[in-house]
């Protein structure tokens, strides 16, 4: 098949998940003999095509639009302030990409990935080339305050799109909310690259560097939170939540690695902590960086408001790391983590939204030294077995072909 991806994400312009699933599923399609092509926008500096890892990656730059746009744009949209010029800057590169689809087609099918390539996979489909919806998320769960507008074309998008591909069945159900069909709608979950997450390939001097970098003593227990300081990632209640693990757990030791509108909020409440019980890192680490991170730590917890899927708690896993997540409202980390009514946990269950239930998490997981790691074990057995890419790819590519 001839597959065309519209992606905001893609390398080396990654924010998050998903520019992650877009690398690691196209080449995954690549080596299944697909052939993949994704459009994407560029920097001004990288080349506008080339070939990657068996991928065509087509990169456009914004076209500045705006001073004819502005005048037809409603009290509404104006009101985005400077968020209009992103707006504006990525109706430019929908339109461009659209056009490139064409131009270098003819595609079996066209993939946009959530609303930010909405505008032109629904112009390529209108040009008759099937459209699949791949939904990593939504508007009424990333925000507090939904755009009304973002919300309006997620469910245009789901309506004209061919076939929706999400990342977990919480996901599911809440498109289903959207008055979208269960039918129309596939889950199919990303995948870990466990051999480069191993266990075995942690450094020993690397991680003593880490704990002497961040004056943890070899008995302390770290407790690694990794993402963005983000309201929705449940850092406010974390924080609060910790004072009661120290109580039972003095040698308990937080360690946050992540950037976001928190950042100077978690630094005030992390000196208020003192005593060096936790730090913050806000350092852009590579994957080896963030391998040896996943490698110190005793437990992850990644106590999310809203999660569709959660790839961190894949990696965590991967790592033979238990994890306490939060599994509350739409939550794809419930999916992916066992807790411990199940045969073979892999880490516990909280609601997030509540600081006293994730101190309960963490200390549940902390009673039992040889329980936590036979759960980390637990963890790795199970991403080695249900979440590698390939089956991720297998299973996707299977979807498409009943679509084109």
């Amino acid at each position: 098949m001839k597959i065309a991806f519209l992606s905001l994400e893609f390398p080396p312009r990654i924010y998050g998940g998903l520019g992650v699933y877009v690398d690691e599923i196209s080449r995954q399609m690549s080596a299944l003999s697909q052939s993949i092509s994704v459009f994407t926008p560029g920097d001004g500096q990288l080349p506008r095509q080339e070939k990657m890892g068996g991928v065509e990656v087509f990169r456009t730059s914004p076209v500045a639009i705006r001073d004819g746009l502005d005048i037809f744009l409603s009290t509404e949209t104006l009101a985005w302030g400077e968020g209009r010029r992103f707006l504006e800057d990525l109706l430019s590169i929908n339109l461009q990409s659209a056009a490139g689809v064409i131009e270098n087609g003819p595609f079996d099918i066209c993939v946009a990935h959530d609303w930010l390539g909405l505008w032109g996979g629904m112009a390529v489909k209108r040009e008759g080339l099937p459209l699949i919806f791949h939904v990593h998320g939504l508007e009424t769960g990333r925000s507090d305050h939904p755009n009304p507008q973002i919300v309006c074309l997620e469910r245009q998008g789901a309506l004209a799109a061919d076939s929706i591909i999400t990342v977990s069945e919480a996901m599911k159900r809440q498109i289903k909310e959207m008055g979208i069909s269960g039918d129309k709608i596939s889950v199919c979950y990303h995948g870990v690259d466990s051999q480069f997450f191993d266990p075995q390939r942690a450094d020993a001097l690397s991680l003593k560097s880490l704990r002497r970098r961040y004056g943890f003593a070899d008995d302390d227990i770290i407790i690694l939170f990794l993402g963005r300081l983000e309201p929705i990632k449940g850092v406010r209640q974390l924080i609060e939540a910790f004072p009661s693990v120290l109580s039972r757990h003095p040698k308990a030791r937080l360690l946050l690695v992540g950037r976001g509108s928190l950042e100077d909020w978690v630094k005030q409440e992390l000196e208020r902590l003192g005593n060096g019980c936790a730090r913050l890192v806000t350092d852009f680490l590579s994957p080896m960086d963030k391998m040896h991170h996943y490698a110190l730590a005793d437990i992850c917890v990644f106590p999310s408001i809203y999660e569709p899927f959660g790839i961190v708690a894949l990696e965590a896993a991967a790592m033979g790391k238990a994890a306490v997540v939060g599994a509350a409202g739409t939550s794809g980390l419930a999916e992916i983590v066992q807790n411990p009514a199940t045969s073979k946990p892999t880490g516990v269950h909280v609601d997030a939204r509540r600081a006293e239930d994730i101190a309960w998490g963490i200390n549940l997981a902390l009673e039992d030294a040889k329980r936590l790691i036979s759960w980390g074990e637990n963890a790795r057995n199970l991403a080695l077995s249900e979440f590698t890419w390939q089956r991720a790819a297998e299973k996707t590519l299977a979807i498409y072909k009943d679509v084109a």
